[in-house]
């Protein structure tokens, strides 16, 4: 095992990329919260850069959970150079708050899908937050309230798919949409299911559950034609903390490794 993977697999932690604020020791104690937005929170998102006043304006309207937010920012900024499409569909999207972003800063992202069984409400306090600093974002967004195995009657092929906390199995039928669409595809998986799912049990039990449902993941995709990296956020945030990447190559190039980097 390379050391890079034997790093990834120890989790040591990333710091920010994004709100490079909380690497300060000052700011490290707040990173964890899990309380809903104050205006008061607003100081925790200094200077006029557009990510730092639309940061302030889901404090003004207190529309998420303070973790939501640097968990969607962090996870952006993990993966924003590797998408590399006209458009991105966020499933299990819920306050849809990391395709927001896509739309807001991306130039060159002009459609996002979001989709989710229900809308929620706080979506609308997001969306109002993004129009209020980014006339152009809800233009390029459409909200799709749709189960997941629905997803490919409402995303094109080559669509990037991302999600982001999707509970358990849903993690691997993002995987199968983005492989049916030959997708990009990023993933911050959560909630594994542990007995039920169908990694090996000798690698669950001498790698953790845990990555070894990830690397099975890995080689699911790597079969199908994929370049798949490893990545994380800040175990700050949450400790449910890694990030999958995964690339279609072109058809004389499936033969590569896929990389654990």
């Amino acid at each position: 095992m390379s050391d890079a993977s034997s790093d990834v697999l120890a989790q040591a932690d990333q710091p920010f990329r994004f709100l490079k604020q909380f690497n300060s020791v000052e700011f490290a104690d707040h990173a964890s919260c899990r309380d809903r937005l104050r205006r008061s929170d607003a100081r925790w998102f200094p200077g006029e850069y557009l990510s730092s006043v639309f940061a302030r304006e889901l404090c003004e309207r207190g529309a998420m959970r303070f973790k939501e937010v640097l968990e969607s920012f962090e996870f952006y900024a993990c993966v924003r150079n590797r998408i590399r499409s006209e458009s991105v569909a966020d499933l299990c999207c819920g306050h849809g708050l990391v395709g927001i972003l896509f739309a807001m800063l991306e130039r060159d992202i002009d459609q996002v899908v979001l989709l989710d069984k229900v809308r929620p409400k706080s979506f609308d306090f997001v969306l109002a937050a993004a129009q209020a600093v980014a006339p152009w974002t809800a233009e390029k967004i459409t909200y799709v309230q749709a189960p997941l195995k629905r997803t490919l009657d409402h995303v094109e092929p080559g669509t990037a798919i991302l999600g982001v906390h999707a509970c358990g199995e849903r993690t691997d039928q993002c995987i199968e949409h983005a492989i049916a669409l030959n997708s990009t595809v990023a993933l911050l998986p959560c909630c594994r299911r542990h007995r039920l799912h169908p990694s090996p049990d000798c690698l669950k039990s001498v790698l953790g559950a845990d990555v070894a449902i990830d690397v099975d993941r890995t080689y699911r995709l790597h079969a199908a034609g994929y370049h798949v990296r490893w990545d994380q956020i800040p175990s700050s945030i949450t400790e449910m903390n890694r990030v999958l990447i995964g690339k279609p190559l072109p058809a004389a190039g499936n033969q590569a490794n896929a990389v654990l980097a």
